[in-house]
């Protein structure tokens, strides 16, 4: 699944293309995606400049000038991109034609994401259900404790909890608790005020790497040019079981937490 890096690359993509520009035409090739497409409230953005484009947690967010919105989430497989010449691939769903000439096209092999149209002063019920990314302000020490300091779930499941802090997701988890050498199997009311303020400093360092070099690759994920994300070759642990930890030498080791894998040495993280 595309993770907050991976979300924030696409983006910065498709910003230069979309910013300022008004969507003159939409086509619905495949409208059976997890939620499907509002077609009803089309006409509220059609002919509408485009004012700014964001991100909250692992949704992009386009802002109209007349007080309207579109969210996207890309879902396990989906992607946009931006291309002047239309050629339809086989899960292209979606296409915007934009006044340039250019056509943002939304591809999604598995269709778990979802593109809808909003009225921006009244938010979208999935964004409202998270809480602050790494990035936010309200992302602090203070805040993070203060959620987890009475919690018995693992630290690698709070990470993962969208509604505690957003954004993170497996692979990152696995490679945040590594360099803050904490088990991925500590519960949360276990982990100190400045174990929180450590874990926060690292998520920051961790996907601004990953954002620098375009995202995570490991199955689907291509950025809004269709080029693999390089990510991959720094993960420290993240697919990495039975290889040399980069720390101490000792095996990585690899664990199912909540149905999802988990890395982490058993030596260096406790």
């Amino acid at each position: 699944m595309p993770e907050l890096p991976e979300v924030e690359t696409t983006k910065r993509g498709v910003e230069p293309y979309v910013k300022n520009e008004t969507i003159k035409k939409i086509l619905v090739r495949n409208n059976k995606l997890r939620i499907p497409f509002n077609k009803n409230l089309a006409k509220k953005i059609i002919n509408v400049d485009i004012k700014e484009i964001k991100r909250r947690a692992k949704y992009i967010i386009f802002e109209f000038v007349n007080g309207y919105s579109v969210v996207i989430h890309l879902g396990m497989t989906g992607n946009l991109r931006v291309s002047k010449k239309i050629k339809y691939l086989k899960h292209d769903h979606i296409i915007f034609y934009l006044s340039s000439g250019n056509v943002l096209i939304y591809n999604d092999v598995r269709r778990f994401g979802l593109i809808q149209i909003y009225k921006t002063k009244e938010s979208y019920f999935l964004l409202d259900n998270n809480g602050p990314d790494p990035f936010e302000k309200e992302a602090n020490a203070d805040y993070l404790f203060s959620r987890i300091k009475n919690s018995t779930a693992s630290i690698k499941s709070i990470l993962l909890n969208h509604k505690i802090i957003s954004g993170i997701g497996n692979i990152y988890a696995s490679e945040i608790l590594f360099a803050t050498n904490i088990s991925p199997t500590r519960i949360g009311k276990k982990i100190s005020y400045d174990e929180c303020k450590n874990i926060l400093i690292e998520s920051k360092k961790i996907l601004r790497k990953a954002i620098k070099a375009g995202g995570t690759t490991l199955n689907d994920y291509f950025n809004a040019e269709s080029k693999p994300g390089y990510f991959k070759i720094q993960l420290k642990v993240y697919g990495r079981d039975g290889e040399k930890c980069k720390s101490c030498k000792s095996n990585i080791s690899k664990i199912t937490q909540s149905n999802r894998s988990t890395y982490y040495c058993k030596e260096s993280q406790n």
